[in-house]
């Protein structure tokens, strides 16, 4: 288990993330404008699209709340996650935040 100097305010980035990635999600859906939307890569349905973008979204907050019972708090994890979140219409803001966490995991662990 890796534990970082900063885990608390990387958790606090993670959750905060997923969150604002889940209203995107739920905007998106609904059809309203959703500001820091990025159209998915691949030509995929709407409602394929939110199936995977909320997958994305419950592992990132698991990834946060339960560290390394589901899968595990790593910074190449976070990253990862973050890349999907951007991907699969989660929103940019969401995987920056998420990203920005991966990155001071980086840092602790060079």
């Amino acid at each position: 288990m890796t534990k970082y100097k900063n885990d608390g305010l990387m958790k606090f980035l993670t959750i905060i993330g997923a969150l604002i990635g889940l209203v995107s999600l739920i905007l998106w859906l609904a059809g309203m404008p959703n500001y820091g939307f990025v159209s998915p890569v691949f030509a995929l349905e709407q409602v394929v699209t939110f199936i995977i973008g909320l997958v994305v979204v419950v592992l990132t907050f698991l990834a946060a709340l339960k560290p390394n019972n589901p899968i595990p708090f790593h910074w190449l994890i976070l990253f990862i996650l973050g890349v999907l979140l951007v991907i699969f219409g989660a929103g940019i803001w969401a995987g920056v935040l998420v990203i920005i966490a991966a990155l001071i995991g980086l840092i602790e662990d060079l």
